[in-house]
């Protein structure tokens, strides 16, 4: 909560660079710990930073080594039995998800990070638990290392990494929130001058906060698979929505994840690969168009008819509301997509009967009889 009220172009909240939790730190941290052990060559940034997480939980009955500094942040952090990523689901709540993507996510997140929890467990000598509770704060507090440049961006790069901000990440998400990262270097001074200054990382804020309201990041646009699977939260009528979709048909190796967003935002390119499979390398009749609307809409209302209902999960299982609700808002995005790509479908479907009725072919649908 703003304790006072906060103006446009106000700095909310700031972190030192030697605050911030890197993979660098975490294995410098971790060769003290594991006496050099080479295995920490081969652990993925995730690894590291997760295992450097479980360390300080490790030596919570000891005396904390100095190289364990962040001991204060990950006390402000809520515990596991406070997460509501679905990892963190109970086996009814997770049951009631499937029939959709996010199910299936959530199966191979559960089988990624146990892969990785299983490669490391000997050496931290961590529990499932653990690990699992340090994942999730990867997955819902890590920024990329490129917020950290210069030229501040949320956007990965292929060399970028996750690195974990301490007071930066500690804001919820307000989509659209206008915002925005400055990165503050000390200024270069006299070999004669100390200069004391360290560098930050500040997140500003564009608009009026008044005494007493909540202060919000914006995490940037993410439809609610991905914030339920990282975050867990959702967001009522989240217009940055999407479906994955994957057509049968093509060789496994060469098939592409389509992700189309409402009002059927994204659908051509899945209609031109299932025009071009019906229609094998040659230019595309009008009896092709009507095939190919066939089988998407036969897909679709597959997909549709295979959706849990919400009031499903209020029969016989125990399901919090919290995780009710995410459920509700998830399902109503995945809908709304699925019909408008039916009306989508539909369009090219009139389309193709026009292209017939200019060649004097008059095309009667079944059901317009």
């Amino acid at each position: 909560m703003a304790q006072d009220t906060l103006v446009p172009d106000t700095t909310i909240v700031s972190c030192p660079f030697s605050l911030v939790i890197t993979p660098e730190l975490s294995r410098k941290a971790l060769s003290l710990l594991m006496d050099g052990s080479a295995v920490l060559n081969v652990w993925t940034e995730r690894q590291l930073i997760c295992a450097y997480i479980c360390f300080h939980w490790l030596c919570v009955e000891t005396s904390t080594p100095d190289h364990l500094k962040h001991t204060h942040y990950l006390n402000t952090l809520p515990s596991s039995n406070d997460l509501r990523t679905p990892l963190h689901f109970t086996s009814d709540e997770l049951d009631a998800f499937n029939g959709t993507n996010l199910y299936g996510a959530t199966v191979d997140r559960e089988c990624s990070w146990r892969s990785e929890w299983q490669a490391c467990k000997t050496d931290i000598s961590s529990n499932r638990e653990n690990y699992l509770t340090a994942s999730t704060y990867m997955s819902s507090r890590a920024f990329p290392s490129t917020l950290l440049s210069k030229e501040p961006t949320l956007k990965s790069t292929p060399s970028s990494y996750p690195v974990l901000i301490p007071g930066v990440d500690s804001l919820n998400h307000c989509r659209g929130l206008p915002i925005s990262w400055v990165v503050s270097f000390p200024e270069p001074v006299a070999i004669s001058t100390v200069n004391s200054t360290k560098p930050t990382v500040s997140l500003v804020g564009h608009t009026i906060t008044q005494a007493g309201q909540e202060v919000f990041n914006n995490y940037g646009p993410k439809p609610n698979s991905e914030l339920i699977l990282g975050y867990g939260f959702s967001l009522p009528q989240n217009q940055d929505d999407t479906i994955v979709l994957q057509i049968g048909g093509a060789p496994t190796s060469s098939r592409k994840k389509w992700e189309v967003g409402r009002k059927a935002h994204g659908a051509e390119g899945v209609w031109e690969e299932v025009l071009g499979l019906i229609a094998q390398g040659a230019e595309a009749t009008y009896e092709d168009e009507l095939e190919a609307a066939d089988v998407l809409s036969e897909m679709l209302t597959s997909l549709i008819e295979h959706l849990p209902e919400v009031s499903d999960a209020d029969d016989d299982k125990d399901i919090r509301p919290e995780v009710e609700l995410m459920m509700e808002h998830y399902l109503e995005g995945q809908r709304s997509i699925l019909d408008s790509l039916l009306e989508f479908i539909d369009l090219k479907r009139q389309s193709a009967i026009e292209a017939a009725r200019d060649q004097g072919i008059e095309i009667i649908l079944d059901d317009e009889d």
